[in-house]
């Protein structure tokens, strides 16, 4: 359960340590670690997707159910998919 009270540094730490000119995005798994915010910002710094796992997850379940909402603050995903 301590996953879910990683600090944000920490996250933004990780995904800057795994990320590189080779890297087409950063994909988060881990369903308690919470990182949607944090997803989205950091598409904008690293200038390519970088998806939370639990965003992937309730983007699955609006598109399954019909609603096309688009959501700000989480990424290109549920913004632009």
């Amino acid at each position: 359960m301590l996953i879910a009270h990683v600090p944000e540094r920490e996250l933004r730490d990780a995904i800057i340590e795994v990320n590189g000119p080779d890297v087409d995005a950063v994909i988060q798994v881990g369903t308690n670690l919470a990182m949607a915010r944090l997803a989205g910002t950091a598409e904008f710094w690293l200038d390519k997707p970088v998806l939370a796992i639990n965003t992937c997850i309730y983007w699955w379940s609006l598109r399954q159910n019909g609603i096309d909402d688009k959501i700000e603050g989480f990424g290109s995903l549920l913004l632009e998919h």
